[in-house]
């Protein structure tokens, strides 16, 4: 008898190792057996500090260098798989480019109101599109600058003194002037109707940090403005609904001249600072004027009263339907200060968590400079070691596209035009390791091109993607031998 069981053990054994040996390791896909795993869509960049000249431009009056030099950093970050940049084009009330409504940057020239020679946003916005990146223009609302800081003789703040408070050595327009929030309103609809931008970003300065104060609160010395349209209203209760109210108008400006662009806003990782600036996310995310939230959690995980994964949940419990997109602090990356930050493995942890929570849409990088660093770079090239769609962030502006249908010609592979569609991803499978019916799709190429090179021995699909990041369904898998 127990010949018996043992004869049969030894036959299951080969029938198993039979059945293996049927579906070895390099068998092609099967549409009938295989299941397609979809990578992630998410959001990647770094935010590109002009002020101060922290990021760029490094010289001043030189055009080609100052180009030379975005040049480099928007091929940095296409280098790590990133497709968006966020550049500032208004850090103090003034711009990257020509306008009748703000005088030329400081940070171009040395001297606010001298013309660069050329249109920094022009060639930023198209040399972002060629490297396949969105390109959000950056902005703050109300910050005029350090009163050291020498105005153009056109500046609006000389023009409308009224308009400013000083608060702590610097000028800020104030919020409760209705007339302010019409020419930031201008400034917003005159860059929407010359430039191709994909986003507005606003940053996290809106009130001043500290003018919020039970004991002095008109240390910011907006008295005036208040007693005559606070409409009865507390001096705090009426700073924040100057604060919302912007942010309404400015959502509908630019939904109504420009549908598709993007509005974001990028807050303080934790809502009590936030609030301590009156601006409040959640009246944003309720009232759904974001296109996108990016609060900048800028701690590490175990921090006391800031702890990077407590913050990550709540605002992934608190989306309310609005993408979130997380802030990193690259910044503090192998500085003394931060003893948290001296590995790569807090940022690994960082961006683990942002993967795995539904509702939490890709990662914001403080700052690019810092994203140089050799160490970090290796290990963001390991981390993004794929292209990624952009998630759908917004309303939708038209229907998502048909799947396309793929040749391959040797080792081309060539589709037609699909309608709705304004670039097409390219895919290759990779088996898993563990359970060989499964392959998931690494994302190889995002391409308004209609042709791609194969590897031989790889298996690939095309997704047609519109204007909205919109994914059609996965074309037919085709094999390169």
């Amino acid at each position: 008898m127990k010949n018996y069981k043992l004869i049969i053990l030894l036959l299951l054994v080969i029938a198993v190792a039979c059945q293996k040996e049927e579906e070895p390791n390099d068998m092609p896909y099967d549409p009938a057996k295989d299941k397609i795993i979809m990578p992630k869509k998410e959001i990647r960049a770094a935010w590109v500090s002009t002020v101060y000249n922290l990021d760029w431009p490094a010289t001043k009056n030189n055009p080609d260098a100052q180009k030379s030099e975005l040049l480099h950093i928007l091929d940095h970050c296409r280098n790590l798989n990133f497709n968006a940049v966020i550049l500032q084009i208004r850090p103090m009330a003034d711009a990257f480019y020509p306008s009748a409504l703000e005088p030329w940057s400081q940070y171009l020239t040395g001297a606010q109101g001298n013309d660069p020679g050329y249109d920094p946003l022009q060639f930023a916005i198209e040399e972002a599109h060629k490297r396949g990146m969105e390109f959000h223009a950056w902005l703050n609302p109300y910050r005029i600058g350090p009163t050291s800081v020498t105005l153009a003789p056109t500046h609006v703040a000389l023009l409308n003194p009224s308009w400013v408070v000083t608060f702590n050595d610097a000028r800020y327009f104030n919020p409760g002037i209705p007339e302010v929030v019409e020419h930031l309103k201008k400034v917003v609809k005159d860059i929407l109707t010359r430039y191709e931008v994909d986003a507005i970003h606003f940053d996290d300065y809106f009130y001043p940090s500290g003018a919020k104060s039970t004991s002095n609160p008109f240390g910011f010395n907006d008295k005036s403005a208040w007693e005559s349209n606070g409409g009865g209203k507390d001096i705090h209760t009426w700073r924040a609904d100057n604060v919302s109210k912007m942010v309404g108008e400015v959502s509908q400006l630019i939904r109504s001249t420009k549908p598709g662009v993007l509005f974001g806003i990028s807050p303080s990782g934790r809502r009590e600072n936030s609030l301590d600036l009156y601006a409040d996310p959640f009246i944003w995310l309720d009232n759904k004027w974001v296109d996108y939230l990016a609060p900048q959690i800028y701690w590490e995980f175990g921090h006391a009263t800031a702890d990077f994964g407590t913050l990550a949940n709540f605002w992934n419990n608190n989306a309310r339907g609005v993408p979130m997109v997380i802030g990193i602090a690259s910044y503090k990356f192998k500085d003394p200060t931060y003893p948290a930050f001296g590995a790569t493995s807090q940022f690994d942890r960082q961006i683990n968590l942002v993967r795995e929570s539904p509702n939490l849409s890709g990662c914001f990088f403080f700052r690019e400079k810092f994203l140089e660093n050799t160490e970090l770079y290796t290990f963001m090239k390991n981390k993004y070691p794929d292209k990624s769609v952009l998630p759908v962030m917004g309303a939708a502006t038209q229907s998502t596209p048909a799947k396309p249908v793929v040749t391959l010609n040797g080792t081309t592979l060539s589709w037609a035009t699909v309608t709705n569609a304004s670039k097409y991803a390219l895919y290759w499978l990779e088996r898993d390791p563990v359970n060989n019916r499964e392959y998931h799709a690494r994302c190889q190429l995002v391409t308004t091109d209609l042709k791609a090179t194969a590897v031989a021995g790889k298996s690939y699909f095309v997704t047609a993607v519109n204007a909205d990041n919109a994914e059609s369904l996965p074309s037919e898998v085709v094999a390169a031998k």
